[in-house]
């Protein structure tokens, strides 16, 4: 292959990666708290040879990606276990397999034993980073202040939601369920978050645009169809230059 077939090989791949990487958006664009992802793409000059260094052939480069800090709409929903978070700050949870996760999703509910659980079962964890418990009957007439203190109707106070900053964001890996956790063997370089404000009764929406992302894969199908026209167009000019050199003089 030449270095034509190459770069739209290399083309080929980044769009493959942003194909998934759209796919997945679009895939929770009614996900409550969830960030998008972006990727990120870089062109790499190959010198072909010869004393200018300017000259030689561009390829694509996966850079990788980063999630997108954008802030989504918040929903008011009226339910007093529902909270959303107004700020570039993440909620802690425990999952189930003993680790910490964070994430955006404030769709809370208590078990049976009182526990402060999101709709997928993980713990929530308070501004120290233990798991949250509250009496059950006080679901109903819990008050979140904006700095995330939960109290009691008469003004009793009995914890406080956690709302941390992810230092390394960008280096998190996803988990699912619009969570987010530290790379495998790190430690997560976490504190307390003061500017985040709490928001009781809504829950914020993905901030996915629905409609940016399905315009996205269009142009990405087109720039995918065009690189494999450059490849085909290749291949043939490859048969007919052999073709005419096989032929007797």
């Amino acid at each position: 292959m030449d270095n034509t077939t190459y770069v739209a090989l290399s083309q080929l791949t980044a769009l493959e990666r942003q194909l998934d990487v759209t796919a997945n958006n679009l895939a929770n664009a009614n996900s409550n708290g969830f960030r998008a992802e972006r990727v990120l793409f870089e062109s790499y000059l190959h010198p072909d040879g010869g004393t200018d260094s300017s000259q030689g052939t561009n390829f694509v480069l996966d850079k990788g990606s980063f999630v997108d800090q954008t802030q989504g709409a918040l929903v008011l929903t009226d339910n007093p276990l529902d909270v959303a978070l107004n700020g570039e700050g993440w909620f802690g949870y425990r999952t189930a397999d003993g680790g910490t996760a964070y994430g955006r999703d404030g769709r809370f509910l208590l078990d049976d034993q009182g526990r402060l659980m999101t709709l997928a079962g993980a713990q929530v964890l308070d501004a120290g980073g233990a798991p949250i418990a509250l009496p059950p009957d006080v679901a109903a007439a819990l008050d979140i202040a904006e700095d995330g203190t939960m109290s009691t109707v008469d003004g009793g106070v009995i914890g406080r939601l956690g709302v941390f900053e992810l230092r390394d964001l960008q280096s998190y890996e996803r988990i699912g369920g619009g969570m987010l956790v530290p790379p495998q063997g790190q430690a997560a370089d976490v504190v307390p978050d003061t500017t985040t404000r709490f928001v009781q009764g809504s829950v914020e929406a993905s901030n996915v645009n629905a409609v940016a992302e399905v315009t996205r894969l269009m142009q990405m199908q087109q720039a995918y169809q065009r690189a494999v026209n450059l490849v085909n167009s290749d291949d043939e000019l490859t048969k007919n230059l052999l073709g005419r050199l096989g032929r007797p003089a």
